[in-house]
C-alpha cells in the first residue's frame, strides 16, 4: 500500500520488543494479523479489480477492510478468532466497501489500471500485466453476481467459503461459475491465464 501504515505498525519490525503496557495476547494477535495483512493486502486489491473497481478505489476498499479487521483484532480479538475463512471474509468486507453508494472518492476504472500481481514463475511482469488486463475486462463482462463468484474462484477460496460470503448456496456457485466461465472463454478466446486457476 503505498504511502499507507496499517495500524499497529511503525516502521518498527514485528519482531521488536512490543511495550511494556501491551497486553501479550494482543502483541501476538498483532504479528498474526501483520502477516495476513502482508499476505493478502494486494490479493484483496485485485479481487476488488476483478469486480469492477479502478485501482484507486480498490486500494481505498481494501484498506478500510484491513482497518475493520484491525478493529477486530484489537477491540475483540475472540470475535476475529471464530471468523471462519478469513481469507474470503475481508474480501468481502472490502467488495462491500467499494460496493456502498458512490462518494466523490469514487473513480471510474481507467485503461491504464494495472492490477497487482504476486511474483510467479514463468512469463515475464510485462506478458502478465496484459494478460491481467485481459481477464480484468473480460470479468467486466460478468454480471456483479457472476464477477464475484469469478473473482472469489481466481484467488483459490473454495465454494464453501464463497457461498457463505456471498450469502448463496453451494450449488449457485456451481451453475454461476459454470456460466461465467464459458462467457470468460469466449471473451478471452479460449487462452489461459498463469498462476491463476484454468477458467
Amino acid at each position: 500500500m503505498t504511502g499507507a501504515v496499517e495500524p499497529g505498525r511503525t516502521g518498527r519490525s514485528p519482531s521488536a520488543s512490543p511495550p511494556a503496557l501491551v497486553p501479550a495476547g494482543l502483541v501476538q494477535a498483532r504479528s498474526e494479523w501483520i502477516g495476513f495483512y502482508d499476505t493478502h493486502y494486494h490479493r484483496v486489491v485485485r479481487f476488488v479489480m476483478h469486480n469492477g473497481a479502478s485501482q484507486a478505489n480498490a486500494q481505498d476498499a481494501a484498506q478500510d477492510a484491513f482497518l475493520e479487521s484491525w478493529a477486530l483484532v484489537s477491540k475483540d480479538p475472540d470475535r476475529w478468532q471464530a471468523i471462519a475463512g478469513k481469507a474470503a471474509w475481508i474480501r468481502t468486507v472490502a467488495l462491500r466497501r467499494y460496493r456502498r453508494p458512490p462518494g466523490s472518492r469514487r473513480r471510474p476504472p481507467e485503461a491504464r489500471d494495472e492490477m497487482p500481481d504476486q511474483p510467479v514463475p514463468g512469463p515475464g511482469h510485462e506478458e502478465l500485466t496484459v494478460q491481467a488486463q485481459l481477464v480484468l475486462r473480460a470479468l467486466r463482462s460478468l454480471d456483479e453476481e457472476a464477477r464475484a463468484v469469478m473473482a472469489f474462484e481466481l484467488d483459490g477460496i473454495s465454494a464453501a467459503d464463497i457461498a457463505r460470503a456471498l450469502n448463496i448456496t453451494q450449488q449457485r456457485v456451481r451453475d454461476v461459475r459454470k456460466k461465467a466461465r464459458k462467457v470468460l472463454k469466449y471473451e478471452l478466446g479460449g487462452t489461459a491465464t498463469p498462476g491463476r486457476r484454468q477458467l
